[in-house]
């Protein structure tokens, strides 16, 4: 029977079903490990147990350090077929130390709690068990399984973006283990993302004896940040956040120095020029004589949109999911993560295949739901044939 009409999915999730108590236990040990982005002590004790744990799939591992972060991970494996597979995960989280002290690991009714347990430890660690299963099952044909387990994606991998886009070059298909809010749901497409700093200059005065003399910054700034947050209305799906706000502090002296941040997020690279556009305009009039401003604009990552590359592989997904009785949709978001980065690279990424979960961020709610690691451990590993049998990635 042709490829086309086969799934391989359902014949996974036994087998990582068998391996949900060790699966308990190795996500307990890497949770109790503090490993907030910058713990630089932290990351490099997981990545000691996550290059032990491939060492025995018969990975070859290469550890690549990152000064602030500790180190990144990349392990491959050859086979004999074509395709070229790249996993990806990070092990930092957003949570300062003493958090793994704070909130332990612990299980409740089939949820599992604790910091990084669904953003993205849980990920992590099934994709370790994804490619147990893949390798005892004897299935052999693929080119080259890649993982890069990074240490900075919490900020936007600064440190270890290069190395991701060199590696994601390198392969055909890159498969993210970001968390999904529902077994239905993989991310086909995310928004890219720039950073801006506008800067008001304006004229100091005495506040008391002389302020007609003065031109304040700050009342400048507040023009123009009305202007921005108005922004929002008139672009689709583009969106405007003005963050930190800081000025000159004496309290008597009109204010010439002003500040905000800004945070733009937008479906395509044309919603964003678009955007910076619309912010140059507002920061180059003014509303207070005698002011000027100065717009810093600073591109994070790009758009990560579905093309009919990564919308072949949401189909190929969407066939698996069947076998295990789950209707998979595509949802875009808001968020970021390392599937911008490869989906940069020029290699068509699917996101969001890790467990299920929530409460990202916040160290009393963030939990997984433990019964969807076998299900998508299964629907990893079936997507992983898939590709591999196929005659085309897309």
């Amino acid at each position: 029977m042709s490829s086309t009409f086969t799934t391989y999915a359902q014949s996974y999730l036994p087998l990582l079903q068998s391996y949900q108590e060790d699966f308990l236990q190795r996500l307990e040990t890497l949770i109790n490990i503090d490993s907030g982005t910058g713990q630089v002590e932290g990351v490099n004790r997981i990545m000691d147990y996550l290059e032990l744990w491939l060492n025995e799939l018969h990975f070859s591992v290469t550890r690549y350090p990152s000064i602030g972060f500790g180190d990144n991970l990349v392990a491959r494996s050859r086979g004999h077929g074509t395709k070229r597979i790249l996993l990806v995960g990070h092990v930092d989280t957003v949570y300062p130390a003493g958090s793994a002290q704070l909130q332990p690991f612990t299980v409740r009714d089939d949820i599992a709690y604790g910091p990084g347990v669904i953003d993205m430890k849980s990920g992590v660690v099934m994709c370790l068990h994804t490619l147990r299963a893949l390798l005892e099952s004897g299935f052999e044909d693929y080119c080259e399984l890649c993982v890069v387990f990074n240490n900075d994606e919490e900020v936007g991998s600064s440190g270890s973006g290069a190395l991701l886009r060199e590696v994601a070059q390198t392969v055909d298909v890159a498969l993210v283990l970001e968390s999904a809010r529902a077994l239905e749901i993989l991310t086909p497409a995310r928004k890219g993302v720039d950073k801006y700093t506008l800067e008001v200059r304006g004229i100091s005065a005495h506040s008391g004896a002389e302020p007609h003399k003065g031109r304040s910054a700050v009342i400048e700034l507040a023009h123009k940040m009305i202007a921005i947050h108005n922004l929002n209305t008139l672009f689709y799906r583009v969106t405007f956040n003005v963050t930190r706000v800081s000025s000159s502090e004496p309290l008597n002296i009109v204010p010439d120095r002003a500040r905000c941040h800004i945070s733009v997020r937008a479906p395509s690279l044309h919603a964003l020029e678009q955007a910076s556009a619309a912010l140059t305009q507002i920061a180059t009039g003014n509303s207070i004589p005698d002011t000027h401003s100065i717009l810093t604009r600073t591109p994070g990552r790009r758009p990560y949109e579905a093309t009919p590359a990564v919308l072949h592989l949401l189909s190929a997904a969407q066939h698996e999911a069947e076998a295990l009785n789950i209707k998979i949709i595509g949802e875009p978001k808001g968020g970021v993560s390392d599937a911008n980065l490869c989906m940069e690279a020029g290699t068509p990424a699917l996101d969001s295949l890790g467990p299920i979960g929530g409460g990202m961020h916040n160290l009393q709610r963030e939990y997984l739901k433990l019964p969807s690691v076998p299900v998508r451990g299964a629907l990893l590993a079936g997507l992983i044939q898939r590709l591999c049998l196929s005659k085309s990635t897309g």
